[in-house]
């Protein structure tokens, strides 16, 4: 899944539950479930075979792929801008005393991600860490990303789970 999703569905949790600890928590758990839907990410364009994660991907190992390109960096990029953009109107329209339980949940949204997925230090860290290497199996299992030929079904699963947690947001959150 996109940044975005996991950060959109995690404010959502935060705002649920009302308690930063909790939303983390909460938004930690709704990453591996959203990533068990069907999804486009950076992730399609390597994928040959998508499927549920029980029955397996087959992908183009990166040695053969050269790692990310500017295509990936441009998503991630674009990814970033538009959750900066949701959080920015969701904060706007929020109670002051409700920002913390909103980050709280969006932040744990967005850590598996974090600290699995990042081009900048996710590889050295499963080569050093063998608790984030036995995490990298894990977290890879609840996988299924679609491929680049499926992203309209795969960017329509995200566009209606961000827009299900927005309305949520939206209806009932305290003023």
């Amino acid at each position: 899944m996109l940044f975005t999703t996991h950060a959109i569905v995690g404010t959502a949790i935060g705002a649920a539950l009302q308690d930063p600890s909790l939303g983390f928590l909460g938004g930690f758990l709704s990453h591996h479930i959203l990533d068990g839907m069907p999804h486009f990410d950076q992730g399609s364009f390597y994928t040959i075979k998508s499927g549920a994660p029980y029955l397996g991907q087959k992908r183009i190992p990166e040695e053969m792929n050269g790692g990310w390109i500017k295509r990936d960096w441009n998503m991630l990029f674009a990814d970033w801008f538009l959750s900066g953009i949701a959080f920015v109107a969701i904060f706007y329209y929020s109670p002051l005393n409700f920002w913390v339980p909103l980050a709280g949940g969006a932040l744990g949204g967005l850590m598996p991600d974090i600290i699995d997925s990042s081009p900048l230090w996710s590889k050295g860290l499963r080569a050093k860490i063998k608790s984030i290497a036995a995490y990298h199996k894990f977290h890879t299992f609840f996988h299924w990303t679609v491929t680049y030929k499926e992203m309209l079904w795969g960017v329509a699963t995200q566009l209606a789970v961000i827009l299900i947690s927005l309305i949520y947001i939206a209806l009932y959150m305290p003023r």
